[in-house]
């Protein structure tokens, strides 16, 4: 009984996760829709790489998702299905590596951001020095977008960190999972 107890808790768990990576999910998809760049290389360097990250990772989440529901036998909609064939341990294995990418990609664009941010403070303060009224407007119209995009990457980068971290954590687990139940 403690068993039965002890899988329907942990299988709650699992489908709390699920639901947390989709919200999560659907926040950076929100994000990348919105996202414009500005037209300085530096600045869109940084938002691009975010919005890359970003991608990957979203997709990495439905790749997830996907290839648990296969481990545990259930089709999308939820209904146990005894014939679906449970990825390998090699398919998770590769799927780690997967993820790892992910992290990497997220650094990638971690590491453009102080040079972003340094551009966008300089676009920002010549903007504020434009004497000329039309080159002001213009100005000020390139310090908005340049802010943008660091804005973007700034709201993307923790949503992007948590995301990662879960898949590697889920990914890991069910990996030890099934080399520990000898479920290969």
């Amino acid at each position: 009984m403690s068993v039965l107890f002890v899988l329907c808790s942990a299988n709650a768990q699992i489908k709390e996760e699920i639901q947390k990576s989709r919200e999560r999910a659907e926040k950076l998809q929100l994000l990348c829709d919105g996202y414009k760049s500005c037209g300085n290389v530096n600045i869109d360097g940084y938002g691009d790489a975010v919005k890359t990250a970003a991608i990957f990772a979203i997709s990495n989440s439905e790749q997830l998702e996907n290839m648990y529901k296969r481990q545990i036998g259930e089709t999308e909609d939820g209904v146990t299905d005894v014939t679906i064939t449970k990825p390998t341990i090699d398919e998770w294995v590769t799927f780690a590596s997967t993820v790892a990418g992910e992290a990497a990609s997220i650094k990638a664009a971690t590491d453009k951001l102080q040079a972003a941010a340094d551009e966008a403070k300089n676009v920002v303060e010549s903007s504020s020095k434009e004497k000329n009224p039309m080159k002001a407007a213009k100005a000020a119209k390139q310090a908005k977008a340049a802010t943008a995009v660091v804005e973007f990457g700034n709201a993307a980068t923790p949503i992007l960190l948590e995301e990662s971290a879960a898949q590697v954590k889920a990914v890991d687990a069910i990996i030890e999972t099934l080399k520990s139940g000898k479920n290969l």
